[in-house]
């Protein structure tokens, strides 16, 4: 298979092996650590529910080669966990020695009877009463199981069948409603699948047994998702169907407990279908780990150090107590989260919903927190007497019922609700604040959403610059016009790039206009997937003109090596998410944010916008803060042919991309 590692499966798990080196990082204090190993399990677990269900669809469809990366994408999968492994023990043995310790059900049993009846008392008080044993047999149809719970395969010997040997099986599900640790009162932590094996004996005490075992397994599933084509249904009825059957997808992988009993295994895996096409990792005694990243922690050194939110030199400057709207009339804001506070946005639309000359409120929702305060202020403004127009993309992956609940929810209180242009998804973050005068627009390259504020890292201009403004308004016209099933021409923009009407073209136009300066010309691209071909066959023409290229891209990563690209991926304490492209350098330099990765889809089969920064002054910071991205030597990997992930100079340099934007903006002089 020519050019492997550029395929974009295998590039989403070079991704996932540069999360897996944060964990195996030493430098990283030990919650951080254990917290990496909860991200880098989350991201497998997506990764066979999307990427691996998608190959194997089209191998169900005849297309060559599939196979053979299928293969390719296991073995690797399971190298991956054995490192997963090694790197967890690690971890847990570095915790013994800061006196916190994880109990398992072994520890417990030889220990002292004090906590043995804490334990016994915890499981009758909390957790016995949240399971549901499943006691399989020959005639008896096999349990629907799903790939958001942990299950226990328990096997009993029992003394009366002890003439044929043969074992009784059962299915326990671990409730995902329970807390995954449990505090006990020697300061120590425990699974509560450890407490559920210790407790074996008080479910299944009416059977009688020679011994009793329970062996943790996981399945994922196909998690795509289809919405059939009964157009007389409601488009929420639909995804809600969608939703309920992408809970019968078919298995992509199964992990399970490597000392399970193989006959256990050989019964699973018949039952659930798992075949020779499918995944199967054996490993250790714990699976979705994913839970890692909520380990209770009481002891502050052994995480990051705390970052406070630095000082916006307008917002938290001389524009305290002044309306914000007024403040982003007089010229453009850019807030950068987390290293500033997400809280700007919010405050932002909460004054929108009481401001007695605010007309309306616009306002495109992607992923939403739960409790989220941006939909809080939209409903505020409703009740107001505001004009509220929410459009909510439906198909956001495993938040589909969580944005149907928030939709129902505002049209309630009298928002009018509106669900983009499916089959494409309204990927673009927008909002637009109309008010006696003038209006204001929020273009953001991440998602409105409180609690990935302060995890990713993005930036949204806030302006009432009226050349965005108007262009910005000129989309919401479109989504409003697309739900009433009105005849829809192509919007025409000067300013922005929207996907997908001008967004391709004006990338071309700006990389051909660096490719006439030959040596002279300069292009920085920071994305989180780089892979469509068109724009890559592009780059690589514009590099051939002399131009040289900084290129920085989180996740998937579809070129091939050149004298003039330099190429790499920067994974820290945050999630880089900003999307920005820079164009030549000095007074002809253009600065675009978007919400656009360079993949085929979001180019030409999704609602993406980019922005323009026109502001002199925030060009300049923008061009600062990317030239410490280029510079990092402490946390940037190469992308190289294979994708081998070897640090930027040997990573211990002292240029720290993260750490040295949170400085920069720290003293940053008042520019937005």
């Amino acid at each position: 298979m020519n050019n492997i590692f550029q395929i974009r499966e295998i590039s989403t798990l070079s991704f996932n092996e540069r999360v897996l080196q944060e964990a195996e990082d030493k430098r990283n204090p030990l919650m951080e650590r254990l917290k990496f190993l909860g991200i880098f399990s989350s991201n497998m677990d997506e990764f066979f529910k999307v990427r691996v269900a998608s190959i194997q669809r089209r191998i169900e469809l005849g297309k060559k080669g599939m196979v053979e990366l299928l293969e390719v994408v296991g073995d690797k999968a399971r190298h991956l966990d054995e490192r997963f492994r090694r790197a967890y023990d690690d971890v847990v043995a570095s915790l013994a020695q800061e006196n916190i310790r994880i109990l398992t059900d072994q520890d417990v049993a030889a220990g002292n009877g004090e906590l043995k009846q804490w334990l016994t008392d915890y499981f009758q008080s909390n957790v016995l009463a949240t399971l549901v044993p499943i006691m399989l047999h020959k005639n008896q149809p096999f349990p629907q199981l799903t790939d958001v719970s942990l299950y226990f395969g328990v096997v009993m010997t029992s003394r009366v069948r002890a003439r044929d040997k043969k074992p009784r099986y059962a299915i326990l599900e671990i409730p995902p409603e329970l807390p995954r640790f449990v505090q006990l009162p020697n300061g120590n932590i425990m699974y509560v699948d450890d407490l559920i094996r210790y407790s074996l004996n008080q479910i299944f005490y009416i059977f009688k047994y020679e011994t009793i075992e329970a062996h943790e397994f996981k399945i994922s599933r196909d998690a795509e998702l289809n919405v059939d084509d009964d157009f007389s249904d409601s488009y929420i009825r639909k995804m809600e169907r969608g939703v309920q059957k992408r809970k019968g997808g078919r298995p992509t992988r199964l992990v399970y407990d490597a000392q399970m009993p193989p006959e256990l295994l050989q019964f699973l895996s018949k039952e659930l279908n798992i075949t020779k096409r499918d995944t199967l990792i054996g490993g250790g005694r714990y699976h979705n780990m994913k839970d890692l990243m909520r380990f209770p922690n009481s002891r502050p050194d052994l995480a990051f150090e705390k970052m406070a939110p630095a000082r916006h030199p307008i917002l938290d400057g001389d524009a305290v107590g002044a309306p914000m709207l007024d403040v982003i009339k007089r010229r453009d804001v850019l807030v950068t989260y987390p290293y500033q506070s997400f809280d700007h946005v919010v405050r932002l639309l909460r004054e929108a919903a009481i401001d007695p000359k605010v007309r309306s409120i616009k306002m495109t929702l992607y992923r939403a927190a739960r409790s989220s305060q941006i939909v809080n202020a939209l409903f505020n403004a409703a009740r107001n007497g505001k004009k509220v127009v929410l459009s909510v993309e439906l198909q956001a992956r495993f938040d589909e019922m969580q944005n149907i609940e928030i939709s129902e929810k505002l049209q309630e209180v009298g928002a009018t609700v509106v669900y983009g242009v499916p089959p494409m998804k309204v990927h673009g973050k927008l909002m637009l604040i109309e008010r006696d005068g003038f209006s204001v627009a929020g273009l953001s390259t991440g998602n409105f959403n409180e609690v990935t504020g302060r995890q990713y890292v993005d930036s949204a201009l806030l302006t009432a610059d009226p050349r965005l403004t108007e262009e910005v308004g000129v989309i919401f016209e479109f989504l409003e016009n697309a739900a009433k099933m009105r005849m829809l021409s192509s919007p025409k923009f000067k300013h922005l790039l929207v996907s997908p009407f001008n967004a391709r073209k004006m990338v071309n136009r700006l990389l051909d206009r660096e490719a006439k300066k030959g040596a002279g010309g300069y292009v920085f691209l920071k994305v989180n997937h780089l892979t469509d071909p068109k724009i890559i066959a592009k780059i690589r023409a514009v590099a051939d003109a002399g131009v040289k290229m900084d290129l920085v891209v989180r996740t998937n990563y579809a070129m091939l090596p050149h004298k003039n690209i330099r190429a790499i991926s920067i994974l820290d304490r945050y999630l880089e998410h900003q999307r920005v492209l820079m164009f030549g350098t000095g007074p002809d330099r253009c600065v675009y944010f978007s919400s656009c990765d360079l993949m085929e889809r979001n180019l030409d089969w999704r609602i993406e916008v980019g922005f323009p920064i026109l502001d002199a002054e925030i060009q300049q910071q923008v061009a600062d803060m990317m030239a410490f991205q280029v510079g990092d030597t402490c946390k940037a990997r190469i992308l190289d042919e294979t994708q081998s992930n070897h640090y930027a100079g040997d990573g211990t340099g002292a240029c720290r991309a993260q750490y040295d934007t949170y400085d920069f903006l720290t003293r940053a002089p008042g520019i937005g």
